[in-house]
C-alpha cells in the first residue's frame, strides 16, 4: 500500500545579484596553493566577475529570472548604480560586452544601492525572490564618518536596508571574496 504520485512543479524564482564595484576591488588576492607565482595577481574584482559570468551562464540555461547590477559611489549625494544585466534582458553579446567592463571604481555606499536593489526586486512577481551581495568588505564612504576608517552608519545603514528587503519578501544573502 504505497501511494506514489509525481508533481511537476515550475521554478518560480528570481535572484539578483548586487556587485561591490568599490576601489578597495582592485585588491591582489593571496595566491592559491600551487598557482603560478610569477603570473598576474587576481584582483577581488576579478574572482567575483568570473563567478557572476558562471551564475550567469547556469541560470539562463535553466530559465530562472535574474539581474546583475554593481555599486559604487562618493558621499550620500554620488551613489552609482550599473546595470549589467536586468531581468528583462537575455544573456547576449552586449550584456557580455557589459560584464566584461565591470572595474573598480569608487566607495562602499552599501545601504543606498540596497535600497536601489530592492525597487528593482520589488518589479519582479516571483514566489522565490533573492538578493545576493558580493562584496569584499564593510560598507564604506567618506561621509560616514569623522574619520575615512569609521564605519559605524555604514553598518547601522546597511542593516536597516537589508531589514527593509527582508520585509519585502526578499532572502538575503551575502557573498564576501577576500
Amino acid at each position: 500500500r504505497l501511494y506514489m504520485a509525481r508533481l511537476r512543479e515550475e521554478r518560480d524564482v528570481a535572484t539578483l545579484f548586487l556587485l561591490d564595484m568599490s576601489a578597495s576591488t582592485d585588491e591582489p588576492l593571496a595566491p592559491r596553493p600551487g598557482a603560478d607565482a610569477n603570473g598576474p595577481a587576481r584582483r577581488v574584482i576579478d574572482v567575483t566577475k568570473e563567478t557572476l559570468v558562471i551564475m550567469a551562464s547556469v541560470l539562463d540555461d535553466i530559465g530562472d529570472a535574474y539581474a546583475v547590477y554593481g555599486f559604487s559611489g562618493h558621499g550620500r549625494a554620488n551613489v552609482e548604480f550599473y546595470r549589467t544585466k536586468s531581468f528583462s534582458e537575455r544573456l547576449g553579446a552586449e550584456v557580455k560586452s557589459r560584464f566584461g567592463g565591470i572595474e573598480p571604481k569608487r566607495s562602499t555606499r552599501m545601504g543606498a544601492a540596497l535600497r536601489h536593489a530592492a525597487t528593482k526586486m520589488a518589479r519582479v512577481s516571483a514566489k522565490a525572490r533573492h538578493l545576493i551581495l558580493l562584496s569584499d568588505g564593510f560598507p564604506q564612504d567618506y561621509d560616514y564618518g569623522d574619520d575615512r576608517t569609521s564605519n559605524v552608519y555604514g553598518l547601522r545603514d546597511t542593516t536597516v536596508a537589508l531589514q527593509e528587503l527582508e520585509a519585502q519578501g526578499v532572502h538575503t544573502f551575502c557573498i564576501t571574496v577576500d
